[in-house]
């Protein structure tokens, strides 16, 4: 069965980087099934990147490999990692990238990968990540790819809060949809539903649903997302446009229906 190689990177939909990568992958004489997770991760944006990844691969069947190519640091001293996590493998710069995956599974195996001195030093992607791969496809062990990495580059992730106004949070995603996911976890929901309504920086979302039909086009709503967490939308609408918001905005659910 062909093993699974999935791409995710701030490379642009329309790049000849994704292609040049994938060109090294295909060198591989294993039987593969590429996947793009995405390239329109905002340019240089770990912190979405991770986020990304951590919604999206533990969703791949065990033993399929991750590349993940969101670098600002490329050619400079941070290292790049081989990791299993869980029953998933991944090839990526240690730069905070794996820090939502870790989350939940918090002891990987990794190693730091070698960088041949031939390699550009502006695409490890296509130079480094993706040759270690075709040798894992291959059957290369591991510990060919070089030592052991230690730990590894986590981000910070914000803290949800409970204080005598209420329990606060902050927009931690804006997905394709100008959704505005939290850090409110689902299950606040009956905090939520409650209260009435969420608070969104300087705005209310008044109207608590289900789902996005529950409510007439246009309607500025919160809900519990499919990443179980409470979100804001509109629907059929862009919550981030219409409440200029975006990653940080503080979100509250207030203790009452008090102003």
């Amino acid at each position: 069965m062909p093993r699974v190689v999935t791409l995710t990177t701030d490379f642009g939909t329309g790049s000849g980087y994704v292609a040049e990568m994938k060109g090294r992958l295909l060198h591989a004489r294993a039987p593969i099934t590429l996947v793009d997770i995405a390239h329109d991760v905002p340019a240089h944006d770990i912190r979405a990147a991770a986020w990304l990844v951590g919604q999206a691969c533990p969703a791949f069947p065990p033993g399929s490999l991750h590349l993940v190519v969101v670098d600002p640091g490329v050619g400079t001293t941070r290292r790049l990692l081989w990791a299993r996590v869980g029953d998933q493998e991944f090839l990526c710069p240690d730069n905070g990238v794996l820090s939502r995956v870790l989350a939940s599974v918090p002891a990987p195996v990794a190693r730091s990968l070698h960088v041949a001195p031939a390699a550009s030093a502006t695409f490890h992607g296509r130079d480094v990540l993706a040759p270690a791969a075709v040798a894992l496809l291959e059957g290369a062990e591991p510990a060919s790819l070089g030592p052991p990495a230690g730990p590894i580059v986590r981000l910070s992730w914000p803290e949800v809060r409970e204080t005598a106004t209420g329990i606060h949070g902050e927009v931690v995603h804006v997905d394709a949809f100008g959704n505005l996911v939290t850090n409110l976890p689902a299950v606040l929901w009956p905090q939520l539903a409650a209260a009435g309504r969420l608070r969104v920086g300087d705005h209310d979302v008044a109207t608590v649903v289900r789902t996005y039909g529950d409510a007439p086009r246009g309607t500025l709503v919160a809900l519990v997302g499919s990443q179980d967490a409470i979100e804001a939308a509109v629907v059929e609408g862009n919550a981030a446009e219409r409440l200029a918001a975006g990653m940080g905005t503080p979100v509250t659910i207030p203790c009452d229906r008090s102003p």
